[in-house]
């Protein structure tokens, strides 16, 4: 929605390329943020996985487009046409902390089993899509985090296996009820990071960050709820992927909580 983010009476963004049309400011985002996550996704930024860690990620990806990069949003904002609300600004440091706070505690997931590491993955993601510290590029900024994330784990996501929409209603549920639908998308997709080559891994998190996060034409609510239902249901008869064939962490609760591109 309008706020001081945006030109007066528009809903696109306050941009440095100065583009007001919003098909071309959304191509033009589109391309300088998935360039970005590309660069990233083969040299990572150093950090602590902690909320300065996600801070930096997000100011490379929007650098030379925003002026904000890297800030804590001080506007209301929820996903679009949800009713939701994400986390109250005045309450983004504090949760943030607690969600940072909380992997830490876990080791970052190190050393866990497939199913640990979905299980936590799951709900960390799904609590920092709750807090949704940045006015937009959450999404964006959470894929290359959590890709780096679970590469340093030990585990690589194999975005092929997942369609975008119904990860991100899995986010937008995790806000209001349980993080089960993202840990039932994330399990078959995961693969060991030993059993993939550090070339072929860049290539594969460099391509993703660019299909998988580039803006996709809507699909109905009643067909991703299906999806998800369905992917939930193999979850729950323990269905295992096949062998790859390439050679507890327990969150805070968020009581104002959300998704984001």
């Amino acid at each position: 929605m309008p706020d001081h983010y945006t030109y007066p009476g528009s809903e696109v963004l306050v941009n440095v390329p100065g583009y007001t049309d919003p098909g071309a400011w959304k191509e033009a985002e589109t391309a300088v943020v998935g360039l970005r996550a590309r660069e990233l996704a083969r040299t990572p930024l150093p950090g602590g996985f902690d909320l300065p860690h996600l801070q930096a990620i997000h100011a490379r990806l929007v650098d030379g487009f925003y002026t904000w990069g890297g800030r804590l949003r001080d506007t209301n904002t929820g996903p679009g046409g949800t009713g939701i609300a994400h986390c109250l600004p005045e309450f983004i440091p504090a949760e943030a902390g607690r969600v940072f706070g909380a992997l830490a505690d876990a080791d970052y997931l190190r050393g866990r089993d497939r199913a640990a590491f979905a299980g936590g993955l799951a709900t960390a993601w799904g609590d920092l899509t709750a807090v949704h510290p940045f006015r937009d590029v959450n999404t964006r900024s959470q894929f290359t985090f959590f890709n780096q994330l679970a590469v340093e784990a030990g585990w690589v996501i194999d975005w092929n296996q997942i369609d975008p929409h119904v990860f991100a209603h899995a986010r937008t549920v995790a806000i209001y009820d349980t993080p089960d639908g993202i840990e039932a998308l994330l399990y078959p997709a995961l693969m060991p990071a030993s059993h993939i080559r550090d070339v072929e891994r860049a290539e594969r998190m460099g391509h993703a960050a660019v299909e998988f996060t580039r803006p996709h034409p809507p699909r109905e609510k009643n067909a991703l709820e299906q999806e998800l239902r369905a992917a939930l249901h193999r979850r729950q008869e323990q269905l295992d992927p096949e062998p790859p064939t390439h050679t507890g962490y327990q969150g805070p609760g968020i009581a104002d909580q959300g998704l984001g591109r």
